[in-house]
């Protein structure tokens, strides 16, 4: 993919993602939610509402995190810890470096990265995998920003 192609992917991917979000939000009130639970074993997010009953379940793919302290972006499929059906599913991102030319996609190891970048590869993910959209989940355990492409979602209400 030349520089010129690859502007069009990314403006493209950043576009479509913020009509998927936007589409989230109003549908099914993402951002809104009391608290989320991400059930590693079973590849879900779980969303509650304000009296804690679960009320939307999605099946999603890893995509990676951002570390806000260490400015920096690991791809999911690189850690050791992930779940195997997950990080078989999330290597599917990886086939974005051969579609761009860009090493980064390959990277096993946390590159250097803001915010911004982190929501590009996020968004440049979520377009390869044809995902619904992107939930940005906060871990102030580990102090990271996890990112995971919904894939599915069902409404449990």
């Amino acid at each position: 993919m030349n520089d010129d192609d690859f502007e069009l992917f990314l403006t493209s991917a950043n576009d479509e993602l913020k009509e998927k979000q936007a589409h989230l939000t109003a549908t099914y009130g993402f951002g809104s939610h009391k608290r989320w639970m991400f059930e590693n074993d079973k590849a879900k997010l779980q969303f509650f509402n304000q009296d804690d009953k679960l009320v939307i379940e999605a099946d999603i793919i890893d995509i990676g995190s951002y570390s806000p302290s260490a400015s920096t972006w690991k791809w999911a499929w690189a850690y050791e810890s992930i779940n195997p059906v997950l990080k078989n599913d999330s290597l599917r991102i990886k086939e974005l470096e051969d579609v761009t030319d860009l090493v980064i996609f390959g990277e096993k190891e946390p590159v250097e990265a803001d915010e911004y970048l982190a929501w590009e590869l996020a968004a440049m993910a979520v377009k390869h995998l044809n995902a619904m959209g992107c939930y940005r989940a906060f871990s102030s355990a580990r102090n990271v920003q996890m990112f995971f492409a919904i894939m599915e979602i069902k409404v449990l209400d």
